[in-house]
């Protein structure tokens, strides 16, 4: 049993996404070696651990010790702006002064542990490398991603806030895939964790750093196929889950429901809210569609991730996203994802896991493209049976079993590489 200091920025037992990924890598983990684990929040914003600091005391698990690295005044006053939701931007800044802050909390930890491996888990985002490669200890790092463009096609009816935004997105990743600080770090990382093959090209290109593809999620729960909800079906259940944000660009799908023929055979079920929620709905009741949508707000992960089991096809119309927490738990329902043909999706639904949508130069196409596939799924509805035992097939290969193995493969590889590089200097 090795020891490995864990920084895990979000983490929670209850919240889904990257809280959810660090979680489950803990605990599962935790069966094999010890951890020490640093994280920063469970909750919405940087020294948010009331969730955490009550669940440690409560229930104790095994092989683990949390430590909260609590913000400073002047990490919070850096943050205040996103709080208010002003300038979500300004996070960054405080970020990197509570990596600082990480930073010496570990070497607390290293000056009264012996820790063999560092494992900067989360979040996935490149664009903080943080400090703990400092440390002079074997290095891993990931799964990371972020490092991929916004699609340009797609962004078409966002606002030009929004627009605007990706387009500075775009124009910043490409200078911090080039940053010192990023380089310096990728050079003190001995495994470096991608999580998708674009991500994987695009380290190797412009960082010339090799890195292992593995996707940031697994099925943590017990796999499982509702066959009930294909007996003579009189409707088609879609599901939508995330926060109604203009990334997320649900407003693709309602403008692909308006030009389905057969829209009396569906109901789209969303959950989650945000901002854009009343411009949707609106939409929605203008376009005459409202009636084909359930609109369910906000949901514990637990509820929501239960409605797959009725659903017959998850949707996913982000402009840009890794491998969504929400694809590999309506995997785990038997319920394949319908997306467009980028970002994570290849890599995971390409497996018989779902149906992906060609991205046109057209932004018009494309959306007569999702509303021509959701027309075929309900020609021939067959193909929601067929589709969904083809997704319990891949799920069971992609179980958090399997994904034990992967990552006890990499402490190893980590390690030895560290100490073949010690050894050559």
């Amino acid at each position: 049993m090795i020891h490995i200091l864990v920084l895990a920025y979000a983490i929670s037992p209850t919240r889904g996404s990257e809280y959810s990924v660090a979680w489950n890598y803990v605990t599962r983990m935790s069966k094999y070696h010890k951890l020490t684990v640093l994280y920063g929040c469970s909750g919405s914003h940087i020294g948010d651990c009331k969730e955490m600091e009550k669940y440690i005391v409560e229930k104790r698990i095994p092989n683990v010790t949390f430590l909260c690295v609590t913000p400073t005044k002047w990490v919070n006053i850096l943050n205040w702006c996103n709080k208010k939701g002003i300038l979500g931007y300004t996070f960054y800044l405080a970020y990197k002064e509570w990596h600082k802050l990480a930073y010496k909390k570990a070497m607390e930890v290293i000056s009264n542990n012996t820790i063999d491996l560092v494992h900067y888990l989360g979040p996935i985002g490149f664009r903080e490398p943080g400090y703990l490669w400092k440390l002079g200890l074997p290095y891993m790092w990931g799964p990371i991603g972020g490092a991929n463009k916004s699609n340009i096609t797609l962004q078409k009816n966002l606002p030009k806030i929004s627009k605007l935004k990706f387009k500075f997105r775009n124009w910043i990743t490409l200078k911090q895939l080039n940053m010192n600080r990023l380089t310096a770090a990728l050079h003190h990382t001995d495994l470096l964790l991608t999580c998708t093959t674009e991500n994987q090209k695009i380290f190797h290109t412009i960082q010339h750093k090799e890195s292992i593809y593995l996707p940031e999620n697994s099925i943590s729960e017990d796999i499982c196929l509702n066959l009930k909800k294909f007996i003579d079906p009189k409707v088609y259940k879609f599901i939508v889950i995330g926060n109604l944000i203009d990334r997320k660009s649900v407003n693709i799908l309602l403008e692909a429901l308006c030009l389905v023929k057969h829209k009396e055979k569906i109901i789209i079920d969303i959950v989650g809210d945000g901002p854009m929620r009343k411009s949707l709905e609106a939409y929605a009741k203008d376009k005459l569609i409202y009636n084909r949508i359930e609109w369910h707000g906000m949901l514990s992960r637990q509820k929501a991730v239960e409605m797959f089991k009725n659903a017959h096809m998850h949707i996913i119309t982000s402009i840009s996203e890794g491998n969504a927490t929400t694809i590999w738990e309506a995997m785990s329902y038997g319920v394949p994802t319908l997306s467009f043909d980028h970002c994570g999706m290849h890599d995971t639904l390409s497996n018989g896991a779902g149906i992906l949508v060609p991205i046109s130069h057209k932004y018009s196409e494309c959306v007569k493209a999702l509303a021509r596939e959701i027309d075929l799924l309900i020609m021939y509805p067959n193909r929601f049976k067929q589709l969904a035992q083809s997704t319990i097939e891949y799920a069971k290969k992609s179980t958090w079993d399997e994904r034990e193995k992967v990552l006890l493969h990499c402490y190893k590889t980590a390690i030895n590489k560290h100490m073949n590089n010690s050894s050559g200097n």
